[in-house]
């Protein structure tokens, strides 16, 4: 048998077939140069270039639809803040509402500051050129329910502005 027992010949042994370089070069012997056949991997160069440009543009749109989808939850979380925070303005306002009812005033005026209508000679009334005729001022007398008289605007009390020396 031939050098190889057990294998079929080489392709370039075969009847009627042709060798190719490849084989060609491996046979010269010993010193010579292989030079293999680049051809084929060209193709693998450029396969494996187009497969990482696809994998990079689907690894960018996944990215893109991530921050989407962050933005979107970032975007609810802000919704539920401003509906909570218009139900709490919605409630202040109906607390205001009922904290200004005249009533209410009227009635803590009265229990919390022991607060009352005034008494006749503490009523000071105007006219358009000022305070009403010189009226005699009363004496600084305690008011009713034993108080002192009523201070006006500007710490003056009635007589004070009646023009009397109090």
């Amino acid at each position: 048998m031939g050098p190889l027992e057990g294998f079929p010949n080489p392709p370039a042994t075969r009847p009627g077939k042709q060798s190719s370089p490849v084989l060609n070069a491996m046979m010269i012997g010993p010193g010579s140069v292989v030079k293999p056949d680049l051809g084929n991997r060209r193709g693998v160069g450029v396969l494996a270039f187009l497969l990482a440009l696809v994998t990079t543009g689907a690894l960018a749109h996944v990215a893109v639809r991530m921050h989407g989808i962050q933005i979107a939850y970032a975007l609810g979380r802000e919704r539920r803040t401003n509906t909570e925070l218009g139900e709490q303005r919605r409630r202040l306002n109906i607390e205001i509402g009922m904290l200004k009812d005249p009533d209410r005033v009227i009635g803590l005026a009265r229990e919390k500051l022991g607060m009352g209508p005034p008494a006749p000679e503490n009523v000071v009334r105007l006219e358009t050129g000022g305070l009403a005729g010189p009226t005699p001022a009363p004496a600084p007398a305690k008011a009713a329910g034993g108080k002192a008289p009523a201070k006006a605007a500007g710490g003056k009390t009635a007589a004070k502005l009646a023009g009397g020396k109090a």
